[in-house]
């Protein structure tokens, strides 16, 4: 028996666990089985490739790190905060039960089954002062992840557009959570969509690359790649590396390592590929043209509406960093046909 205390529902609890497993697996929600943790190997750095001139251009054309700027429409975010805010339902404080039990059905998915009805045992409005309704929502802003500052005349306005002041009045608190959440949805929809990067006096080095300790479950052997194995985290990779592996077109590949990062206004992204290929004619032989180098980011779809918000993001941000500010062709693939 599982007993959850929490300002939230069971069945909001249930999707934001669910959520969370999306964002780190995919939408299929399906993590990895778990690895032998006694079969443990080392994935070695094949350092003669990295003396290779097609990796030493591929490097000097992905390695340089960025910085973004943005910029904020206030009148725009609040057009795009107040119509979903005011349909929103802000009900009074009470203290409620609901008996509910946790089933974990054959796609491995979380689905929480209602057993009893919400049952109100106490109601708690106009049992307190009323609180500074302005700090509670600063304080929100600033302490959730990714942490955002408005100036306290932009969420004054958010109150005084509201359609429901008597229940955002009696009930401070989860309006300020519902508020603060659209606010933060709009603001990163604004900063990803308007996002610019522009390079800095900053790269990663060569000498980062050391070789990585990791379970034998989850290695792909290859020939093409800087590494002698690709530790691969979902069948989709695993694919894609096979594949990339049986293309002759293809001299040479990286997946790239945890400590190669772009930044974003939702968190950290780590894209996937880095690959060099040799331009081929219609029978397949060299056209002498130079050679392609291209960063790819493998998911189950290439629909960005069917993956999760922050990943689609990330995605968007990934395209501005190698295209807008390297010059580096930047692609989301499923499999290997799809890398031009």
């Amino acid at each position: 028996m599982l007993t959850v205390v929490a300002n939230e529902s069971y069945q909001k609890y249930c999707e934001g666990l669910q959520s969370e497993i999306e964002l780190e697996y995919g939408k299929e929600g399906l993590p990895p089985k778990p690895a032998n943790a006694r079969d443990r190997v080392t994935v070695k750095l094949r350092k003669e490739f990295t003396l290779k001139p097609e990796f030493k251009e591929l490097w000097a054309r992905i390695k340089h790190k960025t910085r973004y700027a943005v910029k904020i429409d206030t009148e725009k975010l609040l057009s795009d905060v107040m119509p979903e805010l005011d349909k929103s339902e802000i009900r009074p404080p009470r203290v409620t039960v609901t008996k509910a039990q946790l089933s974990v059905n054959t796609e491995d998915t979380f689905d929480a089954i209602q057993v009893s009805a919400d049952r109100p045992v106490l109601y708690l409005d106009k049992r307190h002062p009323l609180p500074n309704l302005l700090e509670i929502m600063a304080n929100l802003m600033e302490h959730t992840t990714p942490p955002v500052r408005l100036t306290r005349g932009t969420l004054l306005e958010v109150y005084k557009r509201f359609s429901n002041k008597k229940a955002a009045v009696e009930n401070p608190h989860e309006f300020a959570s519902v508020a603060v959440r659209i606010i933060k949805e709009k603001i990163l929809d604004q900063l990803v969509n308007g996002i610019q990067y522009e390079k800095v006096n900053e790269w990663f080095e060569m000498t980062q690359f050391e070789d990585i300790p990791s379970w034998a479950d989850y290695l792909v052997p290859t020939e093409h790649s800087v590494y002698d194995h690709v530790i691969y985290d979902s069948d989709v990779e695993r694919d894609f590396v096979n594949d990339l592996e049986h293309r002759d077109d293809v001299k040479l590949y990286l997946k790239l390592p945890s400590w190669f990062t772009v930044p974003t206004p939702v968190g950290e992204y780590n894209p996937d590929w880095a690959i060099v290929m040799e331009p081929r004619d219609s029978h397949g032989d060299p056209t002498g043209e130079e050679m392609l180098y291209l960063v790819r980011e493998t998911k189950s779809t290439t629909d960005m509406s069917k993956l999760h918000l922050d990943e689609a993001r990330k995605i968007k941000c990934g395209e501005r960093h190698f295209v807008g500010a390297l010059g580096v062709p930047y692609k989301v693939v499923t499999k290997a046909n799809e890398i031009f």
